[in-house]
């Protein structure tokens, strides 16, 4: 989970060796400090989702109504914070098998071997994670995802952003079509109580019958399908020279004009076009009480293919099953990607935003802390996932300490502490002489 096979130590700024580099000249070869940064963005935005506050000072209680402000943003957070963490992981095995310049020949068999090493480690990491928080997690997944963008680092930028053009249209329709008609699928997994449950946590590896229903569930669960175009987006993002100032100029005012030509096209067909009025309607047949037992089964809604069109909160959609959600949250991270690249480069914002930068680095410690904290130590009645409401001081708190505690780490060491442990178990299964 970070941007770099190679972490170095972040040095506090020097205004006379970082000065704003001249359009298409590169600065020093090191860590893209930008990169970390929006990674920090998306753990953060993770993290609110899983403590979800309702409260300022003190929670609201469930039922109640929250403040109208911190009830947009756990909608607007919900699943972009996700989003934003699919497409960066992209982004990491881009770079970490040569970004704009990729690896060849043995070099990139040894990359490629690493990031296998990589999401085997962190496989393991995600089965102790969840038997310690006693909830399944999204790093046992990440590991997938890393496997899946491996055959595809062989290709070139534009086929990359044309596949994940592709995706993006042919997820959410596969989505759209499985909900509606899954259930008649054979090779759709089994939902509802009579499904199996396969084991969890540490368990799962001595559980080889659980390995296939596992393995099944994840390929065709919520996230996987979602998540396919920003991985690759991700992917063709990493491939552009990101130490370039014209490139990052490029993909901030591309990212802006994206995410506001996505805004822009869905509330056309959606409210102009009337392709809102079947998302509303659906939502009405979803919040409608079932019919009593003795009138028959209750049949599931069938999802209008106007979802396809529909951003999620502030609009009506779901965002696994828009288009324009992704051609969006694409956009968002092009900006956020260009933009805090080149303020990365000034000295002022390196020095403001080293902390930003430096959580980011440490990504895959914080998930950790936060997971525990939030599914354990916050767990209502101890039961695991069974969260008490809380308010944003919790929040605030969990920001300002893991800022603080990464700057002062990375200051002294190269990387953070779990990110030393996958380094050092990489490095001994695939050394770096294997280049």
């Amino acid at each position: 989970m970070t941007d770099t096979p190679a972490a170095e130590r972040i040095p506090a700024p020097d205004p006379a060796q970082h000065r704003h580099p001249a359009p298409g000249r590169r600065p020093a070869v090191g860590r893209l400090l930008g990169v970390d940064a929006v990674r920090t963005l998306a753990i953060f935005g993770m993290v609110w989702m899983h403590f979800v506050p309702t409260g300022w000072l003190e929670p609201t209680p469930m039922g109640q109504e929250w403040p109208t402000f911190l009830e947009w943003l756990n909608q607007f957070t919900d699943t972009r914070a996700r989003s934003l963490f699919f497409l960066l992981a992209g982004v990491s095995v881009a770079l970490m098998t040569g970004g704009s310049s990729p690896l060849a020949g043995r070099e990139m068999r040894a990359a490629r071997l690493r990031i296998a090493v990589r999401a085997a480690v962190l496989f393991l990491l995600g089965l102790c994670l969840a038997e310690v928080s006693g909830v399944a997690n999204i790093i046992t997944a990440y590991t997938g995802w890393l496997l899946f963008l491996l055959p595809w680092t062989a290709l070139r930028t534009r086929t990359l952003f044309g596949a994940a053009g592709v995706f993006a249209v042919a997820s959410p329709v596969f989505k759209i079509a499985s909900m509606n008609w899954g259930q008649d699928w054979g090779f759709m997994p089994a939902h509802g109580p009579d499904a199996p449950q396969p084991a969890q946590g540490l368990a799962l590896l001595l559980s080889p019958g659980d390995w296939l229903t596992t393995f099944h569930n994840y390929v065709f669960g919520a996230d996987t399908i979602y998540a396919l175009p920003l991985l690759l987006a991700g992917l063709a993002i990493g491939r552009l020279d990101l130490r370039d100032h014209a490139v990052r100029v490029r993909m901030a005012v591309a990212g802006l004009g994206l995410a506001a030509g996505a805004w822009v096209v869905s509330w056309i067909l959606l409210a102009p076009l009337g392709l809102g009025a079947a998302i509303d309607r659906y939502q009405e047949a979803m919040a409608a009480p079932p019919p009593p037992a003795a009138d028959g089964a209750w049949q599931m809604p069938v999802v209008p293919w106007a979802e396809l069109a529909a951003l999620s909160w502030p609009g009506p959609g779901m965002p696994q099953l828009s288009v324009l959600e992704i051609v969006w949250m694409v956009g968002v991270a092009l900006a956020l990607l260009g933009g805090l690249l080149i303020l990365m480069d000034r000295a002022v914002w390196r020095t403001v935003l080293w902390p930003l930068a430096a959580a980011g680095s440490m990504a895959l410690t914080w998930y950790f802390v936060q997971d525990v904290i939030g599914h354990r130590l916050m767990s209502a009645s101890g039961v695991p996932g069974n969260q008490d409401p809380q308010s944003l001081v919790p929040y605030v708190l969990f920001v300002v300490a893991a800022l603080a505690l990464s700057a002062a780490w990375r200051y002294f060491f190269r990387r953070g502490p779990l990110e030393a442990v996958v380094h050092r178990a990489i490095t001994w299964a695939v050394p770096l002489r294997a280049h």
